[in-house]
């Protein structure tokens, strides 16, 4: 098994988030948490109020426990057979809206998760994914 997520790698994705939101001219949140969801990394750019730093947390979260992006997630809570047992019911931190990706090793295990909130979820979704990007020499 490999080494938890280290903070270099949380901190950098984090920042990597804010710095891609700023580029765009938005204010986000960035949350990393670690393969349990235990929130590692939180930066809040200036203006993002509780909603986004909430949901930025959640989604990173729910990326974690999960080992798929929020997206992805987000179709599943969705289908028809999950109405019998929507995912909230289950585990009140989890949020199926676009803005969470896991961080995966090369070999493909989840050593944590990026969630990003501020934005909308598109938005949100993207910027994740930058900054995923931005650490995969470091997760690798």
């Amino acid at each position: 098994m490999r080494e938890p997520l280290s903070y270099d790698i949380a901190y950098g994705a984090a920042l990597a988030a804010l710095q891609a939101a700023r580029a765009d001219g938005h204010r986000v949140c960035a949350v990393v948490v670690n393969r349990s969801g235990v929130t590692k990394v939180l930066l809040s750019d200036d203006g993002v109020g509780p909603l986004g730093v909430e949901t930025a947390r959640r989604k990173a979260y729910t990326s974690a426990v999960s080992g798929v992006p929020t997206a992805k997630f987000a179709a599943f809570a969705a289908s028809p057979r999950m109405q019998v047992a929507p995912p909230h019911l289950v585990d009140a931190n989890l949020l199926p809206v676009a803005g969470g990706i896991p961080l995966v090793t090369a070999d493909g295990e989840v050593i944590g998760a990026i969630g990003v909130g501020g934005a909308d979820d598109v938005t949100d979704d993207r910027i994740a994914g930058l900054a995923r990007d931005a650490v995969a020499e470091l997760v690798a």
